[in-house]
């Protein structure tokens, strides 16, 4: 149905070339064409057949080799960007269909006019390339079918007959007497050609887009009527042209937009925080272009340093200068874009330009890497709370290009963001109840009941790999006292600040430390050696030494701990009983005059046996 529309449009319009009265056939002729067009097998699926080529080769001149124009790429930037998008294949296959759709309605509608009009030679279509100042031939149709066309010509300014069109003062060529005939660019047999008649297509801001070009072996083969009506058959392949591109890329953001179902689907799935952090970069790497991309995340605020700055780190980062950035910490009060983004929970887009004098602007803060190669940033925040301050998590996105990220990509964006945001909050929330049930409320460490399973576990692995457990058991000195004269809340301040110094003289990633009791705690060392553990409890007894805590008077209060300790050896398996035997030697280490570190050993059991009338 589509080519039988086509080849009625062609046929009116071969009419309307006559002039006079048959002009009023033009308006009937875009009609059917765009009845045409819209008969057309839509984009995904089925199959387009392609105009047969009349012939081509390899163009032996000084011309610029060029492809065949893309529709994609006629209406936008083809940079190529850092990341490849999982959706990069499906994309394609749209884009090469539509283009194949434009080539077939061109090629029908260039054949209809080809039969109607009197001695027409050739008919050819040209369209942008990779800019407005470069044009390809689109589709091309050839009254003889021995015609070589050089499919790959590229026409510029100041490139031959055709690139008068360039010119905003040239509105149509129309040659009827070409001395001795003339070659054009786009034939690789170079007729002689006598008759040219080309006007430009142009967009809705009257922007020159391309040419349509109809050339004769004979002279005074077209007139003014022809150039008129060639003027309106410009006009609506540009129509077609442009609805195309529009079609095809309409699909491709319905397509993306559908895509969120499927993250939706996958937060939901799942409560880690960290897995959200994947499935964001996961999905950005995969639909979003950039050069560089960032997640920011604040850090959990606990409810005892609720007055405390907020801080946050860089937990994932992809594309240029990646290691500068990964890990990267910052605070609320630094001055980058992304941080603004974060802190006033709202999007930030800016697009810098290429002056020398133009200042880098922080993404994060002052000390970065600078690039002055990327011209564009968005930052979209993810509020776990659409109504809150400030935002939780923010998406970074920077490109090389000045108008990488437009509307579309902006409200992708904030979809997704209003998605993530949800998720990531009911995993935040999660994993705080899981802490509550794990943790200490007070110091953040882990309880007793989390510290078995966690040794046994290190005990399992320890197995396998045959090393040593340290085991140390250890007692704040005197702390009843402490209680009784200072009161309970500086009791609490003394615990936290033990749990900070304990905290700070094992491998974090590597060591277990929970408080086990009201003023008891324990630590197990993961592949340790009898000296090792010695050294660690002595490290760890000073260091609390050193603490100073205000108790608001005239001296500071100090305290002190006594440590037992016990080395799991690979022929030794039951941890309760390791603790147990860690506790005995605390005991040893009180009653020996506190504020020192004591081994278990048997004679240590023997002397707490006897002590315990056993």
């Amino acid at each position: 149905m589509s080519i039988i529309l086509f080849v009625v449009a062609g046929f009116l319009l071969g009419l309307s070339l006559q002039g006079g009265m048959f002009l009023f056939l033009i308006p009937f002729a875009g009609v059917a064409a765009a009845l045409g067009y819209m008969n057309l097998p839509r984009v995904p699926g089925g199959k387009t057949a392609t105009l047969p080529v009349v012939g081509s080769a390899v163009r032996a001149t000084g011309i610029t080799p060029a492809v065949t124009p893309e529709l994609k790429n006629s209406f936008g930037d083809s940079d190529a960007d850092y990341n490849e998008p999982g959706s990069t294949l499906r994309v394609n296959q749209v884009w090469a269909r539509a283009d194949a759709d434009v080539k077939k309605a061109f090629g029908d509608m260039l054949e209809g006019l080809k039969r109607i009009v009197p001695n027409v030679h050739s008919l050819v279509v040209f369209s942008p390339l990779n800019s407005m100042k470069e044009w390809g031939i689109r589709a091309y149709a050839c009254s003889n079918p021995e015609a070589k066309i050089a499919t790959d010509v590229k026409i510029t300014e100041n490139t031959g007959l055709i690139s008068q069109l360039f010119r905003p003062d040239v509105n149509r060529l129309l040659e009827g007497d070409l001395p001795g005939g003339k070659p054009l660019l786009y034939y690789i047999d170079n007729p002689m050609i006598k008759s040219v008649v080309a006007v430009p297509m142009l967009d809705r801001g009257k922007n020159r887009v391309g040419a349509v070009v109809m050339d004769s072996l004979y002279p005074s083969a077209f007139n003014q009527h022809t150039a008129q009506a060639l003027t309106y058959i410009a006009s609506t392949l540009y129509t077609l042209y442009f609805k195309s591109f529009v079609s095809a890329k309409n699909y491709i953001e319905q397509q993306q937009f559908s895509v969120l179902y499927h993250y939706q689907h996958q937060f939901f799935k799942n409560m880690s925080v960290k897995e959200i952090y994947r499935q964001i970069s996961e999905y950005v790497k995969g639909n979003i272009p950039f050069d560089r991309m960032m997640i920011l995340a604040l850090d959990r605020q606990n409810d005892y340093n609720l007055h405390q700055e907020r801080t946050g780190r860089v937990v994932s980062c992809y594309g240029i200068d990646a290691d500068q950035f990964e890990n990267k910490t910052f605070t609320l009060s630094d001055k980058g874009l992304a941080i603004l983004a974060l802190y006033h929970n709202r999007p930030v887009e800016r697009t810098f330009n290429q002056s020398a004098f133009n200042a880098y602007i922080p993404r994060i803060d002052s000390q970065e890497k600078k690039n002055m190669d990327i011209r564009q940033l968005f930052v979209m925040p993810v509020p776990s709370d659409a109504t809150a301050e400030q935002a939780e998590l923010a998406i970074c996105l920077e490109s090389r290009r000045s108008d990488r990220y437009s509307e579309h990509e902006m409200n992708l964006l904030k979809a997704f963001a209003g998605v993530a945001g949800f998720a990531y909050a009911r995993a935040c929330q999660v994993e705080r109840d899981k802490d509550l049930a794990t943790r200490d409320g007070l110091t953040g460490l882990i309880n007793h009941r989390t510290l078995h399973e966690n040794l046994r576990t290190e005990k399992i692995r320890a197995d396998r790999q045959k090393y040593n457990i340290g085991v140390l058991m250890m007692d704040i000195d005197h702390f009843k006292n402490v209680n009784d004269t200072y009161g309970h809340p500086i009791g609490d301040v003394v615990i936290k600040g033990i749990a900070g110094a304990i905290s700070g003289e094992i491998r974090k990633e590597i060591d277990v430390v929970a408080r086990y009791g009201g003023e008891e705690f324990v630590v197990g060392l993961v592949d340790t050696t009898p000296e090792g553990m010695i050294e660690t409890a002595e490290r760890i007894r000073q260091a609390v030494m050193k603490l100073v805590f205000d108790v608001h008077q005239q001296d500071p209060l100090r305290v002190t701990v006594s440590i037992g300790a016990f080395l799991v050896t690979p022929d030794f398996h039951d941890m309760k009983k390791a603790v147990n035997y860690a506790d005995q030697a605390l005991y040893k280490a009180k009653e020996g005059g506190r504020n020192q570190v004591i081994q278990y050993t048997d004679r240590t059991a023997e002397h707490v046996a006897v002590e315990q009338g056993v």
